[in-house]
């Protein structure tokens, strides 16, 4: 029986993990890999509703991610680091080895480094700091170690300091999925649908649901073009002609921290739909 290839997506809230990178996710699910989400704080800061206590907004948002979660199949755990406050400690260090080790994946996306976010610039801080760790067999000597590093990809931004993302993997994103992403993002509704108005556009709150997940999906459909464009010159050196047929796009950067990437991977996401 051939080995089940396993991908864990590692973000900081439980919005991140998946929708950043649905595309991929969704890509690699259809191909037969399991897909494991993991937010590594509670989400229970994202609200302007003081009349809304932490623990109810973290039971929601729990709800919501699990809903996502069952959309790509697979489990969207999330731990009780507070959000907003998350910290590089040895003990949430030694928390993610041990997880890891226990999903044990071939392939691990997250943030970049350099983002807005403390929460987000912290979980790509210990992502990289266990990489190699996940191999050492004293450390966290109560779980068994992996015999070796799982490749490490950081999802897209637009931050340029102090250098911009750089497209290292392309992955070419059918209409159907970027809407299945829309989808993905719609589980998550205490945050699309209100909290990412505030504090600028708090206007769009009232908006009928319906207008609002439809301005939602121009946003995802335009982002995923804008990508394409961006893209232009590399799309055409590595597809030819092909490349006319690419609509939306997807794009990951490789930390020289992780291992090999498996050709599996690269063979679904990069492949035209």
């Amino acid at each position: 029986m051939e080995k089940q290839l396993k991908i864990l997506s590692i973000g900081a809230h439980p919005d991140d993990a998946d929708t950043y990178s649905g595309g991929l996710l969704s890509k690699l699910r259809d191909a037969g890999w399991l897909v494991r989400l993991l937010s590594v704080t509670d989400g229970s800061a994202g609200t302007y509703h003081m009349d809304e206590s932490a623990e109810e907004l973290k039971l929601k948002r729990r709800s919501e991610a699990a809903a996502s979660g069952r959309l790509l199949g697979g489990r969207y755990d999330v731990l009780d680091y507070p959000d907003g406050r998350l910290e590089v400690t040895l003990a949430a260090r030694e928390h993610l080895i041990r997880y890891i080790r226990r999903f044990r994946p071939d392939v691990i996306i997250t943030n970049r480094p350099n983002d807005y976010h403390a929460d987000h610039r912290n979980v790509s801080l210990l992502v990289q700091d266990v990489s190699f760790l996940l191999t050492v067999p004293h450390i966290c000597a109560d779980t068994p170690y992996l015999t070796h590093t799982p490749a490490i990809l950081f999802w897209a931004d637009d931050f340029k300091k102090p250098y911009a993302h750089i497209a290292d993997v392309v992955v070419p994103v059918s209409d159907a999925r970027v809407d299945f992403k829309v989808k993905i993002a719609c589980c998550h509704e205490c945050q699309y649908f209100d909290w990412m108005h505030w504090p600028d556009h708090v206007e769009r709150i009232a908006w009928p649901r319906e207008k609002q997940i439809a301005d939602l999906a121009e946003r995802y459909h335009r982002a995923g073009r804008a990508q394409c464009e961006e893209q232009k010159e590399k799309l055409a050196e590595k597809y030819g002609a092909e490349a006319e047929k690419i609509r939306n796009l997807e794009t990951y950067e490789i930390s020289e921290y992780g291992g090999v990437i498996p050709e599996e991977f690269l063979r679904v996401a990069e492949c035209i739909e």
